[in-house]
């Protein structure tokens, strides 16, 4: 029988909050309410949901692998964080700068709640990386099951943040949503060029 390891809330607890800062749900309500603006509740709901599941999914996994997954694919990390900030940089412009001509929909059966809300805004290059750092101090089951328990409530909390991100739409009207978007569109600007900015110099350590 496993005998209870007395570190594991503690281990549980730093792991929560450690996660917790890094996917920051409140840093995707912008971007969300962007890609949603033509869904109903139900539809926000969906892609909230699929989002907070992709992003268990995938930091869960990367918890267990490590970077094997990388390696396996000859893929450094830094290829990962660089690609990353491509796909965010170019959100951002959008979110920055939407074409004249954008009337169509984005429907809750499209893949935006993969990319980009799971990958790369809620698990990240900094999300999966702080999961593969907190996986290599598991010593024994009972901190493995902590460091998944820390990661689903940290998605957990992300799902109800999105959930309601209508009511924070209701709350500010349309124009406090647009300007909303504006503000979040240039912050993941910022994020994309910093995602890029560490990956690069990590790659060409004469950059930095």
């Amino acid at each position: 029988m496993l005998q209870l390891d007395p570190r594991m809330f503690e281990f549980a607890l730093t792991s929560f909050i450690a996660i917790m800062i890094i996917i920051n749900p409140l840093s995707t309500i912008g971007l969300f309410l962007y890609l949603t603006k033509n869904d109903k509740e139900a539809g926000r709901g969906k892609i909230a949901f699929m989002c907070s599941l992709a992003s268990f999914i995938v930091l869960v996994f990367f918890a267990l692998t490590g970077f094997l997954i990388f390696q396996l694919y000859s893929i450094t990390l830094e290829a990962f964080r660089i690609a990353g900030g491509v796909v965010l940089l170019l959100i951002g412009l959008r979110m920055l700068f939407p074409p004249a001509s954008e009337h169509k929909e984005v429907h809750a059966g499209s893949s935006i709640w993969l990319v980009p809300l799971a990958i790369p805004m809620t698990s990240g290059p900094g999300a999966i990386t702080t999961a593969v750092v907190l996986s290599t101090q598991v010593n024994n089951p009972w901190m493995e099951i902590s460091l998944w328990a820390a990661i689903f409530v940290a998605c957990a909390i992300n799902f109800v943040v999105l959930r309601n991100a209508g009511w924070v739409d209701r709350r500010i009207g349309t124009t406090g949503a647009e300007a909303l978007i504006k503000i979040m569109g240039l912050l993941v600007c910022a994020v994309g060029v910093q995602y890029m900015i560490t990956g690069l110099k990590a790659a060409f350590p004469l950059l930095a």
